[in-house]
């Protein structure tokens, strides 16, 4: 029989062992736990407590051109309610409601209807953020993020466009500029509860997201406002469907106002329709009408076949083409010059001005002028090319029409792109709406630099097309309300008649009534067009459209820094009631009562060689008050006048200023090229005599 002593030694040995066993069992679990399988588990562990999430870039802002913000993002929260873990609903309502300052009965309704969770409210802002947190509710979160804002509300909204919910842009600039204003995502680690809900600890950690790129554009806020409210009024007045404004700066193509109505607010654009929305000024073609005169003369004037005196019968009102189709005008005129065609708008010269164009070259000129293509607006997207059939598709009276702006249609893009190159001595420039994309700390990513397309005609053309311009404003034209004292007008009406497709006719009652034009004239340095769609009773131009213009540009010039015209200088282009009938090259100057003929032999170097043309000269009847500018008398940076029959350094200086310093010298003048001049014949220095010829080679700057 075993002692006990030996029993108790067996038992302690056993009870030992086991607790030596357990204890290297523990020991194994914990260096299977802590080293062989550590890092599974602190993955595990991490997966239920920590997750990564991406976070989204903060969207840029978009700024006018004197950096003034026109869209921005805020801090802002969206506000839900769990309701399976929420204690006292009723008190937790109550004191939400009073919170965030909504109606008790809805957040009771919105859980009903989503027992376990509900989103009660969008958009708080960083006040009601807090607020909301201060409360310490279980069961009640807020997913911060930011949300984008309009400061003007509708001011550029077609332009402008919006912002999804999910931050990206879906129209307008907001839309094609997106990779712009967004910056990579980035992806941060948040901790989250034990239901998987993000814990985010202020809405300042949302607004740490990567910022992306903010874009400066050419729109002037203070200009934008005046065209709005200018539109708007003009709209409502004249009981038009719509209405378009756009403005650009000749020189650049810089577009610096362009405004719709009626127009929406992109705070709240799911409140407008699509129709609201459309931003026509790129995406509505239409018809032209009388406008469009400025550039069938322009080409007419550049192929040589006229000039401003010449003369065409206009069959008293009423002209058959080919003896069946009728071309009317408003008024009975006989013989009309090219000046006075534009000044009195008539169809029938236009339409014979067309005719001896021919339909090849006045497609052709219509096609530099951009008509019947995009104009290359890099943003926003949407814009249409307009409507100019090819040339082999014209019948015989094709030319007719189009010459006064009927068959055909643009975009009010278009057109006044076009208009504005008339201003810009015949060069036609690509529109910018765009300046630069800057990062957020104010260094340039992009900038964007004024482009030209292409010299579509002459200056001298351009000059004598904007003379025309220029009596259309004044005493028996069609637009007298569009003219500024302060700042003298080159402008032009337009009345079309709209085209009813489903009838397959033009409207007896429908129309659209414009005015398109440049100040000051004599050196423009904006361009506005005016277009109402289907205005009544008033429906011309000249009475609907050109008020509008005139308010416009008076209240637009002096923000542009541009000083008004010292009292009223006398107009200088053809005289309309006495037009020349001289040779080629006379121009009539009447700067006191007493009209006088002055031969002006100039020629301009064209695509075919050299062009007769026109120049506009003061002298002869009387001293014609000087140019605004310096104290000479001169355009203030202008070279000073040349010493007469001595030819001047004509290195470095632009066309302009090149014409205004050899006009008076009566030489038979040629150019070729564009930009600044880079060589001369005959040299500086030379003698010169009236007459002879003169050449003057430019290159791009």
């Amino acid at each position: 029989m075993q002692r006990l002593p030996d029993i108790m030694r067996t038992r302690n040995r056993i009870i030992a062992g086991a607790f030596v066993l357990v204890f290297l069992a523990v020991a194994a679990r914990a260096f299977q736990l802590q080293v062989i399988d550590r890092e599974m588990l602190v993955g595990k562990s991490r997966q239920i407590t920590q997750r990564t999430m991406t976070l989204n870039s903060l969207r840029g802002d978009i700024y006018d051109s004197r950096l003034e913000k026109l869209s921005t993002s805020v801090a802002s929260g969206t506000l839900s309610v769990h309701g399976a873990i929420m204690k006292e609903p009723g008190e937790i309502f109550l004191k939400l409601s009073q919170t965030i300052d909504m109606d008790y009965e809805e957040l009771a309704r919105r859980l009903e209807k989503a027992p376990r969770y509900a989103v009660v409210k969008r958009n708080l802002n960083a006040e009601e953020i807090e607020r909301v947190e201060g409360l310490r509710i279980e069961g009640v979160t807020v997913e911060k993020g930011y949300r984008r804002v309009y400061p003007n509300g509708p001011l550029a909204a077609h332009l402008l466009g919006f912002v999804g919910v999910d931050g990206n842009g879906l129209e307008g600039l907001e839309l094609a500029l997106n990779d712009s204003l967004m910056a990579p995502a980035r992806k941060i680690t948040v901790t989250s509860d034990k239901r998987g809900r993000v814990i985010l600890n202020s809405a300042a950690e949302v607004m740490q997201a990567p910022r992306g790129g903010s874009v400066v554009l050419t729109i002037d806020r203070r200009i934008q406002q005046i065209a709005e409210r200018a539109l708007a009024a003009a709209v409502e007045r004249n009981n038009a469907k719509s209405g378009m404004v756009i403005a650009v700066r000749p020189s650049t193509g810089e577009i610096v106002a362009s405004a719709v109505y009626p127009s929406f607010d992109p705070n709240r654009y799911g409140e407008a329709d699509l129709e609201a929305r459309r931003n026509q000024i790129l995406t509505d073609p239409f018809e032209p009408g009388s406008t469009f005169k400025i550039f069938t003369v322009a080409a007419g004037l550049e192929e040589g076949i006229v000039t401003p005196g010449s003369e065409f019968f206009c069959e008293n009102g009423l002209y058959k083409v080919d003896g069946d189709t009728a071309i009317r005008d408003t008024g009975s005129y006989g013989n009309l010059s090219v000046s006075q065609i534009i000044q009195k708008s008539s169809n029938i010269g236009a339409a014979k001005l067309g005719e001896r164009l021919g339909p090849r070259k006045l497609h052709n000129y219509l096609l530099r002028f951009n008509f019947g293509e995009k104009t290359g607006l890099a943003y926003p997207s949407g814009e249409s090319a307009g409507r100019l059939r090819n040339v082999r598709e014209w019948n015989t009276i094709d030319a007719s029409n189009v010459a006064f702006g009927q068959g055909l249609s643009v975009t009010a893009l278009q057109l006044v792109m076009a208009a504005a190159a008339l201003g810009n001595d015949g060069t036609l420039m690509r529109p910018m709406l765009v300046s630069r994309v800057v990062d957020s700390g104010g260094g340039v990513i992009e900038r964007r630099e004024p482009e030209m397309v292409r010299q579509v005609v002459s200056p001298l053309t351009a000059r004598q097309v904007l003379a025309m311009m220029r009596m259309v404003v004044l005493k028996g034209g069609t637009g007298t309300r569009g003219d500024i004292p302060q700042y003298p007008v080159a402008g032009k009406t337009g009345t079309s008649q709209k085209w009813l497709s489903a009838a397959g006719q033009y409207s007896h009652d429908r129309f659209i009534a414009s005015f398109i034009g440049l100040a000051p004239y004599e050196r423009p340095e904006l361009c506005l067009l005016v277009v109402l769609d289907e205005p009544f009773p008033s429906y011309y131009g000249g009475v609907a459209a050109a008020p509008v213009f005139r308010e416009i540009m008076q209240e637009a010039l002096p923000l542009l820094d541009v000083p008004p015209t010292e009292g009223e200088s006398p107009p200088r282009w053809p005289r309309p009631d006495r037009p020349s009938r001289g040779a080629p090259g006379v121009l009539l100057d009447y700067a006191s009562a007493n009209s006088v003929r002055m031969p002006i032999p100039t020629g301009d170097w064209g695509a075919r060689g050299p062009i007769p043309a026109f120049a506009v000269v003061r002298g002869g009847g009387g001293a014609a008050p000087p140019p605004a500018g310096g104290a000479d008398g001169a355009p203030a940076g202008a070279p000073r006048p040349a010493t007469p029959g001595l030819m001047p350094d004509l290195k470095g200086l632009t066309m302009r200023q090149v014409m205004d310093l050899l006009t008076p010298s009566e030489l038979v003048l040629e150019y070729r090229g564009s930009g600044l001049a880079v060589s001369q014949d005959p040299r500086p220095g030379a003698r010169t005599t009236p007459g002879q010829p003169a050449r003057v080679l430019f290159a791009g700057r």
